[in-house]
């Protein structure tokens, strides 16, 4: 496949995974707004029922793998959230990707080295799926 059209491909997958993200916070009463730009950490900006301010960042994947978080290192104080998408047939439209919704001080636990010095979370085996499973539809991080 051509860089273009791989480009192309992980576009729609990003952009499909923040408006799935975005439907699933409106579904939870909350205000959100999407941020534009391409490149970016926080893709959502976000205020819960309850007034909590939240930064979403919303990675998106097909098949498997992993997903990049960055170089950055983020405290529990920080109000980011990672939702991470796991699309298994992205075109069919009878099936939804699997969710984790992981607090970034948690995503600091469990990521690994990737590429020039940024981490990703991988899926990629058993060990590694066991991690993610706390955070998987943990919307509540969201409230």
């Amino acid at each position: 496949m051509g860089k273009t059209k791989q480009r192309l491909k992980g576009h729609a997958t990003g952009m499909a995974g923040e408006f799935a993200v975005m439907e699933k916070l409106f579904r939870l009463g909350h205000e959100a707004s999407l941020t534009f730009g391409n490149a970016k950490t926080v893709d959502i900006l976000t205020k819960s029922r309850s007034g909590n301010m939240y930064q979403v960042s919303v990675k998106s994947i097909r098949g498997g793998g992993k997903w990049g978080v960055g170089t950055g290192e983020y405290s529990p104080e920080v109000t980011l959230v990672f939702v991470l998408l796991h699309y298994r047939r992205f075109d069919d439209l009878q099936t939804h990707p699997d969710v984790w919704v992981i607090p970034a001080d948690a995503a600091m636990r469990i990521k690994r080295p990737w590429l020039g010095g940024s981490f990703a979370i991988y899926c990629g085996n058993k060990a590694q799926r066991l991690a993610l499973e706390p955070y998987k539809d943990a919307w509540q991080f969201l409230k």
